[in-house]
């Protein structure tokens, strides 16, 4: 009887040994298929930016194939982003076992197959609206596509400012008072806005901010040199908001950065707030 327990206790263990193998496994091969994705993503990212560069340049007959590239790019950008998911799951916990985890992972490979799928059928169309794209790019550059750092935005104030040229798009709104940039990415949204208010203070307008989470916020490089009376963050659902306040000589300057909290790979937004506030007499 101890022979037999003894040997369903070594098989016991060897099961183990083999499900946090798999485990390993797993995380190896999901993380050779975030490299390939990212380096894709990269691709269609650079020609993104050299489409949306000639566009600028007043080649607007390149608009549909720039909307398709960043209409691809979106979804390329989401498969990556389920893969890095799934690793942090598995990567969690160095001893977590496969079947502790089997259940999400399960429910992540779902997700995974679908894009991976829809990723390959993007990337096919894709291919020769970039094959169209490059040699346009590499002859306005001269030599290499180029890699714009920023791109001009006006608003209907007539109020204009240079952005970073991210991944997703910029739309504006507004009017002479206000100035509002939405930023989209990855069906993932961030709203910044400046706005007089006359005839106040930005103490009268620190007290009308009434958060339990309200503080400071660090003020970065681009903050910094504005000149604010003060900056503070606070949380609310899903989401990070920052707020500033500035005076000016027909009252304050408010500026509020609303943007999602947690989201991987989520890009820094703050220069557009920056930028915003500067604008602003």
């Amino acid at each position: 009887m101890r022979a037999k327990l003894l040997i369903v206790v070594i098989c016991a263990g060897h099961g183990l040994a083999a499900a946090d193998a798999k485990t390993r496994e797993l995380a190896q091969g999901y993380q050779k298929e975030l490299t390939g994705c990212r380096t894709r993503a990269d691709g269609v990212t650079r020609v993104a930016a050299g489409a949306q560069a000639l566009v600028e340049a007043g080649q607007h007959q390149h608009e549909p194939d720039l909307a398709t590239l960043r209409a691809g790019l979106a979804e390329v950008q989401a498969y990556c982003a389920e893969l890095t998911a799934t690793l942090e799951i598995l990567n969690a916990d160095a001893n977590a076992r496969y079947r502790t985890l089997e259940r999400k992972l399960d429910e992540q490979d779902n997700k995974i197959r679908k894009l991976r799928q829809g990723t390959k059928k993007v990337l096919d169309d894709l291919a020769p609206v970039i094959s169209r794209m490059i040699p346009l790019i590499n002859a306005r550059a001269g030599t290499a596509a180029p890699s714009p750092t920023k791109v001009h935005i006006e608003f209907p104030s007539k109020r204009a400012i240079d952005v970073p040229v991210l991944a997703g798009a910029y739309t504006t709104s507004g009017s002479e008072a206000a100035d509002i940039i939405d930023y989209t990415e990855r069906k993932t949204s961030a709203t910044v806005t400046t706005r007089l208010v006359a005839s106040a203070t930005c103490e009268q307008q620190r007290q009308a901010i009434t958060a339990a989470t309200a503080s400071d916020a660090p003020a970065s490089d681009a903050i910094r040199p504005l000149g604010l009376a003060w900056y503070i963050a606070y949380d609310k659902p899903g989401r990070r908001v920052r707020v500033a306040c500035r005076g000016s000589k027909a009252g304050t300057i408010l500026a509020t950065l609303d943007e999602p909290a947690g989201v991987t790979g989520w890009p820094d937004i703050e220069p557009v707030l920056a930028a915003m506030i500067a604008v602003r007499p």
